[in-house]
């Protein structure tokens, strides 16, 4: 448990596991907040005020309900997923504990930026998760696999080759910035974290 826990330490093991972590927490939010919001009636009056219009993009047409549970969903998973996160994230790198973490090239960075930097790098990694899931999901079911055998398989698929892609960002950034800083390459921190055990400049 001890070597799992020293494990854990290093960023590049954490930043993956706790942003599937945050992404399973997260969907079990939504299942509670969408299962609320039906069991409350608050659905239904949401679904009654778009009423029977129908939303077409780029050719798709998209009906009342479907675009109100849809756009719901994606919503409260999406921000419950960044909030887990940076709540597990502050947790594994920027709590203060008595040990020393692994220097990483993000050691320098507070907390925010850190953090920030994490979710800038899923954004422009998920094209890939979910052209990825959805095009094997679709694919899948076209051959004739059952629709929750397709969606498992697809985004399985897809996280693994987001969570490859990642981590190999991650170890390029740790190669190209050295132990000590990443900020030359996302920016000068306007608030970089003081060293405790340096002692104030002095205002003359």
């Amino acid at each position: 448990m001890r070597r799992l826990a020293s494990l854990y330490d290093y960023r590049i093991v954490n930043v993956n596991v706790n942003i599937l972590l945050a992404g399973a927490i997260a969907l079990g939010i939504t299942v509670a907040v969408m299962h609320t919001l039906e069991a409350t009636g608050l659905l239904a009056r949401l679904i009654a005020s778009v009423g029977e219009h129908h939303f077409v993009v780029r050719g798709y047409e998209l009906h009342g309900e479907k675009f109100v549970v849809q756009g719901l969903t994606f919503i409260v998973d999406l921000v419950a997923d960044v909030a887990v996160y940076y709540g597990l994230h502050w947790l594994a790198n920027h709590m203060p504990r008595k040990h020393v973490r692994p220097r990483n090239a993000y050691t320098n960075l507070s907390f925010m930026r850190d953090a920030s930097l994490v979710q800038f790098e899923r954004a422009l990694i998920s094209p890939v998760l979910y052209v990825a899931a959805l095009g094997l999901q679709s694919k899948l079911h076209h051959d004739g696999h059952p629709i929750a055998f397709a969606t498992a398989v697809g985004f399985t698929v897809g996280i693994v080759l987001s969570r490859a892609l990642h981590t190999l960002w991650m170890l390029r950034a740790e190669r190209k910035a050295g132990v000590t800083s990443a900020a030359d390459i996302v920016g000068p921190d306007p608030n970089p974290p003081r060293d405790p055990a340096q002692p104030p400049a002095s205002r003359s």
